[in-house]
This record gives C-alpha cells, structure tokens and sequence, in this order.
C-alpha cells in the first residue's frame, strides 16, 4: 500500500514538473511590451507609433469600407470605441508563437493599463466576434467567446440587427475543422467534408457554437447610408 502511495506521489511530481516546463516554455516563447498607439483604422487594428500594424487575436470587427466599398454595419461604432479605449494610454501587448498573419500584421493581445484585455473587452460589448484561429490561447480563447455569448444574451452592440438576418434560411453549414460557417449556397460550404460538416439552423446557433462567418458568404450587413 505504502509502495503504490509513493509511486503516485513520485508519477504526480514527475507531471507537475512536466507541466511546468511546457507552461515556461510556452511564456518564454511569447512576446510581451509596452506601446502606444499612433492611430486606429478599424474595429480590431491597431497603428503603432513605429508604423507596426497589429492585428488583435481571436476576434474580428465590421469592416471599416474601402475605396468604393460600402462599410460593414457597425463598423465605425467598433472603430470609435477601440479608439476611445487606447488613446493616450501605454498598452501592453502579448504575442505568441505564431507572431504574424500572412500580411505581415502583428496577432497579439492587448491589454489596458488596468489589466483588462481589449480583445474581450470589445467582445463583451457586442464590438466584435469571436474569431478561432491556430495559435490562441485556449483559456483566452474559451473567454473571448464566453463573453460573446454573454453579449448575445444581453442584445449588446451590433448583435440584435445581425442575429435577425436571413430568417429564410434553414440551416447554415459549419466546419467542424476551421470553425468557419457559410452560407448553404456558398462554393466553399459545398466542399466541406461529411466528417467536418456540421448544420447550424440559425445565426445565432452558429456564432453561439463559436463559429465564425466565412469571409466569402458573409451574413453581415453593410452600413446603413
């Protein structure tokens, strides 16, 4: 009896130190400073002083129009209340192993003076979505869209009028692997495998779910002129 006790202790101690290596190693390999910001061109985008541009990780905002395209409803809430939040103020900001997006943005996740993370800030207001992508931090991640289901239950920010849309439509179809959902006519959708699909019946089953709208077949209204 004493001999199994002492081998559990000894297997539990051999763990936790096991553990502890991967959690140090996982600090070691991300990037934390301080910044300031230069200026803000949308909803989840930030311009350094130094010109860096950074994107903030796991979550996505109404896109702020381009050239002759129409914005994104609730875009300019989005981009004001981030520009309200980082104006003026030293800000920290983490990154992780994956550093940058394919167009050389900066992922990273950035917290207020206080301590409060932005990028559940503006999730828990109904900002912006919650957005899976490689290379999250899981219990960020599992907080980021704990605050966006919270934000639908409340109807905070852009959720009423989003969640209202396309009542017509039956049944939209997820990706189980890229947590993409998309639009039951969409090219992309119609590709999904049987063992990755998944039939989300409404908007708000999807984002619930932690989906997030494929970029190609996106539900999202454009901004009311």
């Amino acid at each position: 009896m004493k001999l199994m006790t002492v081998r559990r202790l000894t297997e539990r101690s051999v763990f936790l130190a096991f553990l502890s290596i991967v959690i140090s190693c996982s600090l070691a390999l991300a990037d934390v400073r301080q910044v300031r910001v230069a200026w803000v061109p949308d909803g989840d985008t930030l311009i350094l002083e130094d010109r860096e541009v950074i994107r903030l990780k796991g979550i996505d905002a109404p896109e702020t129009g381009y050239n002759d395209d129409p914005a994104q409803y609730f875009a300019r809430e989005a981009t004001q209340r981030l520009e309200d939040l980082v104006r003026g103020r030293t800000l920290t900001l983490r990154t992780g192993q994956i550093p940058k997006d394919h167009y050389g943005r900066t992922l990273a996740y950035v917290y207020l003076p206080s301590g409060e993370n932005i990028n559940i800030l503006l999730v828990q207001e109904g900002m912006a979505f919650y957005y899976p992508h490689p290379d999250q931090d899981p219990d960020l991640s599992d907080r980021i869209l704990r605050a966006q289901q919270r934000a639908i239950d409340k109807g905070l920010g852009f959720w009423p009028e989003v969640l209202a849309l396309a009542p017509e439509i039956e049944a939209w179809m997820g990706n189980r692997r890229s947590k993409r959902f998309h639009h039951p006519e969409c090219g992309y959708g119609q590709r999904i495998s049987e063992r990755n699909a998944q039939e989300l019946s409404s908007l708000r089953e999807a984002f619930y779910a932690g989906y997030a709208p494929c970029r190609r077949c996106t539900a999202w209204p454009v901004e009311y002129r």
